[in-house]
């Protein structure tokens, strides 16, 4: 497929209001539209609130099944783990962001994929988990990083910090992964970094990065979450940005981009080439 069309959907969160972010949300996954191929939520969408993870699955799959499913379109997964098959075509997927639940005796930052081909939700978490707003002090190292194929293109996920660490971007590009998905929500004083950090791991992946933030809210130390979700492209010189305001964001993302790029910029080959030379000269201590 040398096209995908994307939606972001940019949350207006209320820090502490479970049920009225996920009506909420209901509405916003309500109004995209049939030919999207990707959903991509923001992080901690559902507040702050830590959820146990099989409510959490059970809030997102009625979500996806009421909202997006039920418009009648095949594929895809719903409570119960069934696939629907019948319609005319396959689902988008949907990439639920990702929220702190309570799983295994510990907490994680983890979120889920589902719809498409996937025959069953397909999971992710936060590899680092932020020591900048302590969540070190009580979320879980995760090691979920997979990467999925959604109608012939292969993407993964990055849980917002993540992205700051080259080494996960990379991982998932090496493993095939063409668009890389940043649900995270940031201060307003930061999304000028986080924009640039997103070129970045884009050019040197050749890859396209997609951020989707919150908008409307705040962190526990009152700086204010403004939105500013972005696609950044493969070559660098495009930066799309949603602004501040709430609502869905479309964008269509020509894939042919990146082997284009990739004729002029081997970075991702070089790597994968001399991946053994490069741990042993670069990262010995």
């Amino acid at each position: 497929m040398s096209c995908l069309k994307l939606a972001v959907v940019q949350f207006p969160r209320d820090r502490t209001n479970l049920d009225q972010n996920i009506a909420q949300m209901h509405k916003f996954l309500d109004e995209i539209t049939a030919d999207v191929d990707v959903v991509l939520l923001p992080e901690d969408w559902l507040g702050v609130t830590v959820i146990d993870w099989d409510d959490y699955q059970e809030i997102i799959v009625k979500l996806f099944y009421g909202a997006i499913l039920s418009r009648g379109k095949s594929g895809g997964y719903i409570p119960g783990g069934t696939p629907v098959t019948g319609g005319p075509s396959p689902n988008p997927i949907l990439i639920s962001g990702a929220q702190y639940v309570r799983a295994e005796g510990g907490i994680y930052s983890r979120g889920m994929i589902l719809g498409g081909e996937l025959s069953a939700p397909v999971f992710f978490e936060k590899q680092f988990p932020s020591q900048a707003i302590g969540e070190r002090n009580y979320v879980k190292p995760g090691s979920l990083l997979p990467v999925i194929q959604h109608r012939g293109t292969p993407l993964g996920v990055a849980v917002c910090v993540d992205i700051m660490y080259p080494e996960i971007v990379r991982s998932l590009a090496l493993r095939g992964a063409l668009l890389i998905l940043n649900p995270a929500n940031i201060p307003a004083v930061r999304m000028p970094l986080w924009q640039s950090v997103g070129i970045t791991r884009a050019c040197e992946n050749t890859v396209f990065v997609v951020a989707a933030n919150n908008t409307a809210t705040s962190y526990p130390d009152g700086r204010e979450v403004q939105g500013e979700s972005f696609v950044a492209y493969p070559d660098g010189y495009t930066l799309l940005s949603c602004g501040r305001e709430p609502g869905v964001y479309y964008f269509d993302l020509d894939l042919s981009r990146v082997s284009k790029v990739r004729q002029r910029w081997p970075y991702l080959e070089d790597v994968r080439s001399n991946r053994g030379s490069i741990c042993r000269k670069y990262y010995s201590e």
